[in-house]
């Protein structure tokens, strides 16, 4: 389903806000650390969100520039993978991916996720 999601969007494309948060499930001792990056995609027609999780690297990122359409400036925070990005800006806080992330933290608690205060 998200591979086709390129096709599904046909508007112009404004812009494609990219940011990253680092979650852990734990139970116990054991820790399952994961990278999640996230990308709002603003078109015409709207807005659809892409997801990578992997580590906090390359790869991950890749994975989202696989995914995202043409067009538009790339926003984002300083982080040195998305320097490599055209018609890129950096800003110090990317907003609209934050509550996102904070939603996220909430639904990952739920797996015991040891990383947000109660």
């Amino acid at each position: 389903m998200w591979g086709k999601a390129k096709d599904l969007v046909e508007g112009k494309v404004a812009a494609k806000v990219v940011d990253e948060i680092w979650t852990y499930l734990s139970k116990n001792i054991e820790a399952f650390h994961k990278w999640v990056f996230t990308c709002f995609v603003y078109t015409s027609l709207g807005l659809y969100v892409l997801f990578s999780v992997g580590d906090r690297d390359e790869k991950a990122f890749k994975e989202i520039l696989q995914y995202a359409p043409e067009g538009g400036r790339w926003v984002s925070d300083d982080y040195n993978v998305h320097f490599s990005l055209r018609n890129h800006t950096v800003v110090k806080f990317v907003n609209p991916n934050e509550s996102l992330h904070s939603s996220l933290r909430d639904r990952l608690l739920r797996f015991k996720r040891a990383t947000k205060a109660e």
